[in-house]
């Protein structure tokens, strides 16, 4: 169906709704870098059945871009949270 997010191939490689669909969620990985998501989780976030999330997600782990451990699928590349932890000074009653 033209214009679905189905995944599904054509002769030159994936479909331009899938396409979409894997910018979509590289996207949402980047412009939220600590993001974790289940399957469940990400079905609900993309509206997507589960059948197509999984081969979303399956492709973007082939790929590169996530990492899965466990049932939680992550951005591989995300930046590591840089911050320094502000010493207390005792409070004096």
């Amino acid at each position: 169906m033209p214009g679905s997010a189905s995944i599904g191939r054509v002769e030159t490689g994936i479909s331009m709704s899938t396409a979409r669909l894997l910018a979509r969620i590289r996207r949402e990985f980047q412009d939220h870098p600590g993001m974790v998501v289940t399957l469940p989780q990400a079905q609900s976030r993309w509206s997507l059945e589960k059948s197509h999330c999984t081969r979303a997600l399956e492709m973007l782990l082939a790929e590169g871009f996530l990492s899965q451990i466990g049932d939680v699928y992550l951005w591989r590349d995300a930046p590591v949270p840089r911050f320094k932890v502000a010493e207390r000074t005792p409070r004096h009653l």
